[in-house]
């Protein structure tokens, strides 16, 4: 990649990814719109509209303000240059509880994947961290920490990563129905967080769109989902909820 690159791609206006956006200069005033992969070692690696190809050039080759954009976005943001594209799989296995008609034993299983999008920078020194969730059968407004765990992970560049969950049980009443409903928790959802070794939040992830819509509402909030203990009982908006009465 060279300068004269940059001139041939002033016109662009968004990304291949679609990220957050940065207008920079070369020495000569040549201007480029680009999405920031990384900044390492006075690199700069970034992708252009149309284009998944990762392009380096040395921070010098851009004028004196690009290069303190760049580095206060590398700064702002992750900025670790991982383009990571998580997958969560879900397996939910249930059988009768014995000596009860209505109450069912679930079991859950969980693969956590990741998809390396970058093809130069590997993804090193990630730590996971996911909270399952189950919902109070009784009282739909509740929720229960059924387990969390973590994980630690590195993706080679164009590679993938894949990490069986330790599978755990709920146990509740698969009735749901009447004055004789026995509760318990019903498996519903989970919050998945993944921090570069810097302690930057890389990405977070989950099904439900009612623990998306907290997350997004309350700065701070996935930092305290994250430290719940097993057993503790939170309302949808993923705030504790004390004395629910589970069953």
């Amino acid at each position: 990649m060279t300068p004269a690159i940059l001139l041939a791609c002033s016109a662009l206006a968004t990304t291949a990814m679609g990220g957050e956006l940065l207008t920079v200069a070369d020495q000569k005033g040549r201007s480029l719109v680009i999405e920031l992969v990384n900044l390492a070692d006075e690199t700069v690696t970034f992708t252009r509209q149309g284009d998944a190809k990762e392009y380096k050039l040395p921070i010098s080759q851009f004028d004196q303000g690009s290069q303190d954009r760049i580095r206060k976005q590398a700064e702002e943001t992750a900025a670790t240059g991982y383009r990571l594209q998580p997958s969560v799989v879900i397996g939910k296995r249930r059988r009768d509880k014995a000596g009860s008609y209505y109450m069912e034993i679930q079991e859950i299983t969980c693969t956590v994947k990741l998809a390396n999008l970058s093809t130069t920078v590997r993804a090193d020194g990630l730590n996971g961290t996911i909270v399952f969730f189950g919902r109070n059968t009784r009282k739909p407004d509740v929720y229960n920490v059924l387990s969390t765990q973590k994980f630690e992970a590195a993706v080679d560049s164009s590679g993938s990563f894949s990490k069986d969950m330790e599978p755990f049980n709920t146990t509740y009443d698969s009735d749901n129905k009447g004055a004789g409903n026995l509760g318990g928790y019903q498996y519903y959802g989970y919050v998945f967080a993944l921090y570069d070794k810097a302690g930057k939040l890389v990405l977070t992830e989950t099904a439900a769109g009612n623990f998306r819509m907290a997350l997004a509402a309350k700065a701070g909030l996935l930092d305290a989902v994250l430290k719940y203990a097993k057993g503790a009982t939170v309302s949808d908006k993923l705030e504790p909820v004390p004395n629910s009465g589970a069953y």
